[in-house]
């Protein structure tokens, strides 16, 4: 026998725990913990993107996200890795480093862009492609309307070209700002 027994609520204690759940349930909607509950209203998204290993020192954009006018995205979860053909993994640890920016541009400068923090040169892959399965985050990161995100490669010492690939897949709740 279990040492922490099942307690099955029977009367008055039915009725209690019935109430806990509604209340708790009622609470999700109102709770600021978008990557716990999504929030009332919300739709979700999980926009992907891959293209063709670049060259050795060079850097492609994997994934370009655009948030619609009107509406904030909380991403939840990520994947990005390098892979070949069937989605298997290519290269070791730092071959292929993956940046996730905001508002950045392709090419130039632009003094409203932002790396986000801890998503800078990361020397491995996150998630798994051969499953779509994303690597959740602890806290979700906000953007608000008209930011792009966009999920950058850079080949420092991997093997470039086809059949080689970056692909690149983000998660979160849409809704409106």
């Amino acid at each position: 026998m279990s040492a922490n027994p099942i307690q099955i609520a029977q009367g008055p204690g039915l009725v209690k725990a019935a109430d806990s759940i509604r209340q708790m349930q009622e609470r999700r909607d109102n709770w600021p913990y978008p990557w716990v509950y999504p929030p009332p209203g919300s739709e979700r998204r999980n926009p992907f993107g891959f293209t063709v290993m670049p060259a050795v020192a060079a850097s492609a954009v994997v994934l370009t996200f655009n948030i619609p006018t009107g509406f904030v995205f909380e991403m939840d979860a990520i994947m990005f890795a390098a892979v070949t053909t069937a989605f298997a993994p290519i290269g070791n640890p730092g071959d292929y480093t993956f940046s996730v920016n905001r508002n950045t541009p392709v090419t130039g400068v632009a003094p409203q862009g932002s790396p986000l923090t801890d998503f800078q040169n990361v020397p491995f892959p996150m998630g798994n492609p051969a499953t779509s399965a994303m690597w959740p985050l602890r806290r979700s990161e906000k953007f608000a309307p008209l930011d792009v995100v966009r999920v950058y490669v850079n080949n420092v010492s991997g093997v470039g070209g086809a059949p080689n690939f970056a692909v690149a897949m983000i998660g979160g709740w849409q809704r409106k700002a």
